[in-house]
């Protein structure tokens, strides 16, 4: 795959699952994955806090780009390590958007650049 030199970061997904014992639902929070997935955050786009009428809003777009087969569905926590593959310890959390993928081939030809974006 072209892309897996350019992943620098790792993430772990979390997700909340609900689990019933006779009239009871609990929800809990569990890791979906067991090794951290290589992927990178990228497009980072930071703006100043605006203000408004009650408070400022602080607003930036954020992609994550990984593996199209990486288990990952919108609402998920993902806890980013940048830099995670090339010595990094600074995490983020982040909530997952809805993943967007993109297959190869692109016009019959396999370029390698099959993967996942997903809004954060």
């Amino acid at each position: 795959m072209l892309f897996s030199d350019w992943y620098t970061d790792t993430v772990d997904v979390v997700r909340i699952t609900t689990s019933k014992v006779g009239n009871i639902s609990r929800e809990s929070r569990s890791k979906v994955n067991e090794d951290p997935i290589p992927c990178r955050v990228y497009n980072t786009n930071l703006q100043g806090a605006n203000p408004q009428n009650a408070a400022a809003v602080d607003r930036h777009t954020d992609k994550l780009s990984c593996d199209v087969n990486t288990d990952i569905k919108e609402g998920d926590e993902l806890i980013v390590t940048r830099g995670g593959l090339v010595g990094g310890e600074t995490t983020e959390r982040y909530l997952a958007g809805k993943p967007q993928f993109f297959y190869d081939p692109v016009g019959m030809a396999h370029t390698g650049l099959d993967h996942m974006e997903v809004a954060l």
